[in-house]
């Protein structure tokens, strides 16, 4: 490189570090394999992959996983919580954590990374189980003697989001990214008393809400998720894609413009023509643009560089491979 393009490059990295390393890795992504786009495989003899065992404030014991970056200190952390509505094997959260691209790249950008599950509300979508669960896990991560707890981060997606507005209206994150949130469980339209098909509900039984958003969202409503909001004091990017009937609509005609009218600090990103959670992989069926889920990776990486207390460093590249987005 040039002497001028070294001292521009200096000059870059000293004054927009986060923003210098998230490029770095950018590039690296998206060269290692010609054109095709890659996903960090970070060395597990370095970072292993720890269980977690978080206790709900009535002894229920959850299930999760974390892995660190290598060496001592405090890092900063993010708290994946998946979608829908019913629990989710071990085995489906070690594979998140350990082949899922989005997991992968935050451990590699020098971030603890945790992916959790929580017990099922598919019986009622107002059931206090799955927002104890998450609670209890968040608050585990926290105490965790590497983790700055002033830099601890949540990202859940469509049932998760809902559950990462429900941490930060009852605990202190530094930032969350709801990922396209349910939040018409958030609000409390969603629950035991509306129409099902079957014994249990699914998500699809919300269907009727995005269809006409604004008339589900009764005054009794209004009150309930205005005083949620009012107890949320954090920072919210919103990452959504525009494709799903039932979410997409309620957020953008009712939830966000509440968040925005009530002073809230909330950033929206939606990524055009992409399905719902197409990033909480970042890879497989539901991430049909690889290089998509890439770009709202480092957007939201760039977003929480801006509020955690520690800034993540770079792991090793000795100990990170690039691989194929779908490679086991």
């Amino acid at each position: 490189m040039p002497v001028l393009g070294l001292v521009i490059v200096g000059v870059f990295t000293l004054f927009y570090p986060a923003t210098f390393f998230s490029l770095s890795q950018a590039a690296v992504e998206r060269t290692a394999h010609s054109d095709s786009i890659t996903r960090p495989k970070v060395s597990e003899d370095a970072c292993p992959l720890v269980p977690i065992a978080p206790v709900a404030r009535d002894g229920h014991r959850g299930v999760g996983f974390f892995r660190k970056p290598p060496g001592s200190g405090r890092f900063p952390a993010i708290l994946f919580i998946h979608g829908g509505m019913v629990e989710r094997p071990a085995e489906t959260i070690k594979e998140h954590m350990l082949n899922g691209a989005n997991p992968s790249r935050f451990l590699a950008a020098g971030y603890v990374v945790v992916s959790i599950t929580y017990r099922s509300r598919d019986d009622d979508p107002q059931s206090a189980v799955s927002r104890e669960d998450s609670l209890a896990a968040f608050e585990l991560v926290r105490r965790l003697p590497f983790v700055d707890p002033k830099s601890t981060v949540i990202y859940g997606c469509s049932g998760g989001g809902d559950l990462a507005l429900e941490i930060a209206a009852s605990s202190e994150p530094c930032a969350i990214i709801p990922e396209e949130p349910a939040s018409f469980i958030f609000a409390g339209i969603f629950n035991a008393q509306f129409p099902k098909r079957g014994e249990r509900f699914v998500p699809d039984d919300s269907r009727p809400i995005g269809d006409n958003p604004r008339s589900y969202y009764t005054t009794e409503y209004q009150k309930l998720t205005r005083a949620k909001i009012a107890r949320i004091h954090c920072p919210i990017l919103i990452i959504q894609g525009d494709q799903d009937p039932r979410v997409f609509p309620f957020n953008n005609q009712v939830f966000i413009p509440e968040l925005r009218a009530l002073g809230k600090k909330v950033e929206v990103i939606t990524y055009p023509g992409e399905p719902h959670c197409f990033n909480f992989n970042g890879n497989g069926p539901r991430t049909p643009h690889p290089a998509v889920a890439l770009k709202a990776f480092h957007d939201i990486d760039v977003f929480c560089r801006r509020y955690v207390k520690t800034i993540p460093r770079t792991i090793a590249a000795g100990l990170v491979k690039y691989v194929a987005v779908d490679s086991p």
